[in-house]
């Protein structure tokens, strides 16, 4: 079942440890684990079972991962993966760094990538029928409109109504909205033109009159110098 490796050793290991020192319930918080997976044909029987920290328990799923091959290493793969993001109140699940994480994500997409690369995919050298194909378009129409082919309940027409109706019961509301959209597209318009008409251009002023204006650099009047003056609280230019 196991792959006589380095990594089945460790595991054993952790496994025989815990056998000669149980851990306390009463004491410490602890998880069960199957030893021989039950996806990989273990029993949920007491031989079967060791009690494990939340620690010991992920190193053993990561060790899993590397001591099988095949079909079993797909479904290891798999395994730590819900483990990583299995939580509830009532667990304190161990706590790994990003390298771990980014190194466990890595590890089993390239598994089940090659696990079901090629010949080994299920669904190999096969095409959806007519009949799937119509099956699988109408469950994604389904999805980017959920209210496909259902219809509201009265009540729920009754409060659509009533909001639809609030909006428009005040025409100098309603008025004073449409004027603000228009102000706010020409206001747009305005910016972008500005911003065209900017382009490529520089500051100038005229030191006899104080006067500043865009100009294309080389296109700017004969009395005109680059820069632009500022105004000072005073009222002088600097």
């Amino acid at each position: 079942m196991f792959i006589d490796n380095k990594y089945t050793k460790i595991y054993y290991s952790i496994i025989t440890n815990r056998r000669l020192n149980p851990l306390d319930e009463q004491e410490a918080y602890i998880e069960k684990h199957h030893i021989l997976p039950r996806s990989l044909g273990g029993s949920n029987k007491k031989e079967n079972i060791i009690s494990l920290t939340a620690k010991e328990h992920f190193i053993c799923h990561r060790l899993l991962v590397k001591m099988t091959e095949g079909q079993s290493k797909v479904k290891m793969s798999y395994a730590i993966r819900c483990m990583m993001h299995m939580k509830n109140e009532h667990q304190n699940r161990v706590k790994i760094s990003s390298k771990v994480y980014e190194s466990i994500i890595s590890e089993t997409k390239k598994v089940i990538s090659e696990a079901l690369s090629g010949d080994k995919n299920p669904f190999y050298g096969k095409k959806h029928t007519d009949k799937t194909k119509k099956k699988m378009k109408a469950k994604r129409a389904l999805q980017d409109a959920p209210m496909l082919g259902k219809n509201h309940s009265q009540d729920t027409r009754q409060k659509l109504r009533e909001a639809n109706k609030r909006q428009f019961e005040n025409p100098e509301q309603t008025e004073l909205r449409r004027k603000k959209s228009l102000e706010q597209m020409k206001d747009l318009e305005r910016r972008k033109q500005a911003g065209n008409g900017s382009r490529g251009k520089s500051w100038y002023h005229n030191p006899n009159t104080n006067h500043c204006s865009k100009f294309i650099p080389g296109q700017q009047p004969e009395d005109y110098i680059k820069g632009r003056l500022i105004k000072k609280g005073g009222g002088d230019y600097a």
